[in-house]
């Protein structure tokens, strides 16, 4: 890899309608080091793989499903079913030489209780990861207290990591500092601004913006600070989108552009925090 900055910067896909292969095109001639993808099962991650790999790309991490995640704590044969996925996504990561997966332990705006039942089967999911040399990257997102019980009883482990999303901190978090949490086990990050909660009495997920740097109310200094002190040393990858959420007009200020013009603007803000 050459002419690259001494920092990394990348950018996720999957949150456009063009195709992946044309993403990793775009993504590649806008001067990214690297990306991640979404993964299903069945998917074509190995095609993935060689075309980033082609394109001088970094494979940086896969993002695992979660629409079905809040089962795990939930119920017993679906909540097994939904491990037995997320397993399979490991075996995906491992097969490709993908060494992080970043995950979701909880979804719904609603739930409060973490529970036993839940925080075992991570646990598992985490020690089937120690056994594929992958780390599983959870993400803080709604109902930090699911995040905070899996954290605490997998610390421990070596596959057990940490993803900050920073617009996610701003809405879903109330402005928290997770870092302060979990900054011991950072390895990933999905940078994104927001404008927070519109009803601080309602959380929604209308509001998770996921906004190019510098168009929401992020404290960019503050990030890169508290991320140095984590020493945080891995690749500083967006995960943005052009489109807004149902009943927001947050993104029409992108809504002429095209991919090429957004992916280059978003590195140049990039850039711009963590050079």
């Amino acid at each position: 890899m050459t002419n690259k900055p001494q920092f990394g910067i990348g950018v996720g896909m999957g949150f456009d309608t063009v195709s992946v292969s044309d993403q990793i095109k775009a993504i590649a001639k806008a001067g990214y080091d690297a990306t991640f993808t979404g993964w299903s099962d069945g998917c074509d991650i190995q095609g993935w793989t060689d075309e980033i790999k082609g394109n001088n790309l970094i494979f940086q991490s896969v993002h695992a499903p979660f629409g079905k995640v809040d089962k795990i704590w939930e119920t017993d044969q679906e909540g097994e079913d939904q491990i037995a996925m997320l397993i399979r996504c490991l075996d995906d990561c491992a097969k490709v030489g993908v060494k992080i997966m970043v995950a979701h332990v909880i979804i719904g705006m609603d739930r409060h209780s973490p529970n036993d039942r839940g925080v075992q089967r991570f646990r598992r999911l985490v020690e089937e990861a120690e056994k594929r040399n992958v780390v599983v990257a959870f993400e803080n997102t709604e109902g930090l207290e699911y995040l905070e019980a899996v954290m605490n009883q997998c610390k421990d482990s070596p596959a057990c990591g940490y993803c900050l999303d920073t617009g996610h901190e701003l809405c879903y978090n109330y402005g928290k500092d997770t870092l302060a949490l979990f900054g011991n086990k950072v390895v990933a990050t999905h940078i994104n601004d927001n404008l927070g909660m519109t009803d601080v009495n309602t959380m929604t997920w209308h509001d998770d913006a996921h906004l190019l740097p510098f168009d929401g109310i992020a404290d960019w200094p503050n990030v890169k600070a508290r991320l140095d002190k984590a020493n945080y040393d891995g690749i500083y990858t967006m995960e943005l989108t052009r489109n807004s959420k149902p009943g927001k007009d947050t993104h029409r200020i992108y809504q002429d552009w095209s991919l090429d013009t957004f992916l280059q603007e978003a590195l140049k803000r990039a850039r711009k925090i963590f050079s």
